[in-house]
């Protein structure tokens, strides 16, 4: 119960000139009660908790994550499978991975962490990511959840790295989702762990920061009904194909993030063409087939669903419409590129830079909440200057 669609900017393409043209590819999961057909049962989630007690975390910091972790843990059903990890100059399993059921000795194990030592990130991650593994049934997928500053001093700590690691470790079925918290956390690194992963990543200092993005996180975890999607997308002859969404590629194939029931996987895609008299009326622009992974290890394949639009002279070509959503889409990836260019200039202490990047952005947001809303914590590090 997968749909693949693609929705261009304009209806029609302009003849006799050349195109720019762009277009939004959804890959929507079907609300099945919506649909009249029964909900589907929920496995069991199997998470790892990985906290940082190193001693850039002490006070607040710590304390926010065990009040976030403490969230989680008590949010979970007794069936969701959890471990919890701690690190510091080594990492410690601190909860084997075990069914939740009341939550109590796992909160209380959580209540006990203290602070001390340097900061062994990558060495936490990776246990995290093993007791993931050792949980996770065939069908199942894992996830990490990696609460910390991000100032990684022990281990590997280069982000390029840590990408390729958290991009390896996607594949194989376990993502992973980072928090940082604090306000000395080092983004860079926390984004790309996250983006890699395929998960997400927040930033909060106060653990309340946290519980709503939590809300949403195990939503999403609960009601997954496809992973490993791979959009395979083709030019028709004489198109310049761009995809403008910062997607990992698979050799030709982009990895989408996972599907839940009733959410959507979406890519803008840039189309450039020379229109001329002897094009085929139904001229091929763009085909897409989507390849993906039920929640019970079934393999299907979407599509191909192709974009052909008819050419108009140009006065009616400028009288159409314009779709809103794509519209909106566009403005979201241009908003949060430029976030990425002001986080850019704010670890160089660009500040000016980052105060004219910032407005630039809410010039870009316009009334979508979303996106303002997602400015909050790059603006905070701003103030901070």
């Amino acid at each position: 119960m997968i749909n693949l669609t693609i929705t261009p900017q304009h209806a029609a393409r302009l003849e006799a000139h050349d195109n720019e043209l762009y277009a939004l590819l959804r890959a929507v999961a079907v609300d099945r009660a919506l649909a009249g057909e029964g909900s589907l049962e929920k496995p069991p989630l199997n998470l790892a908790i990985v906290i940082d007690r190193s001693g850039s975390m002490g006070g607040q910091p710590l304390e926010e994550a065990k009040r976030a972790a403490t969230f989680l843990v008590e949010n979970l059903r007794p069936c969701d499978r959890v471990s919890i990890v701690t690190y510091a100059d080594e990492a410690d399993v601190l909860v084997s991975g075990r069914p939740v059921g009341s939550g109590v000795e796992i909160a209380t194990a959580i209540r006990s962490i203290d602070t001390g030592g340097s900061t062994a990130l990558h060495d936490g991650w990776m246990m995290g990511v093993e007791q993931a593994a050792r949980m996770r049934e065939p069908e199942q997928m894992g996830r990490v959840l990696l609460l910390s500053d991000g100032r990684a001093n022990r281990g590997e700590r280069n982000p390029a790295m840590l990408a390729q690691d958290a991009a390896r470790i996607a594949a194989t079925g376990i993502t992973t989702t980072t928090c940082g918290l604090g306000s000395h956390f080092d983004e860079l690194l926390m984004l790309e762990i996250a983006r890699a992963g395929q998960g997400s990543a927040y930033y909060g200092e106060r653990a309340e920061d946290l519980i709503d993005p939590f809300r949403e996180e195990l939503e999403l975890l609960s009601n997954l009904v496809a992973r490993r999607l791979r959009l395979s997308l083709t030019a028709g002859d004489g198109v310049d194909l761009m995809v403008l969404n910062g997607y990992r590629q698979d050799g030709d194939a982009l990895i989408l993030p996972d599907l839940a029931e009733g959410g959507e996987a979406w890519a803008m895609v840039r189309l450039r063409f020379s229109e001329r008299a002897d094009q085929p009326a139904d001229r091929l622009l763009l085909r897409a087939l989507l390849d993906l992974e039920t929640m019970t290890g079934e393999s299907i394949t979407v599509g191909p669903t192709s974009l052909r639009l008819p050419r108009l002279p140009a006065g009616a070509f400028a009288a159409l419409p314009v779709d809103d959503t794509v519209t909106a889409r566009r403005n979201e990836l241009r908003a949060a590129d430029i976030q990425d260019q002001a986080r850019v200039a704010a670890r160089a202490r660009q500040w000016p830079e980052v105060d004219r990047l910032l407005a630039e952005a809410k010039r870009e947001a316009g009334e979508n909440k979303w996106v303002a809303e997602s400015l909050d914590s790059l603006e905070k590090i701003a103030r901070r200057r």
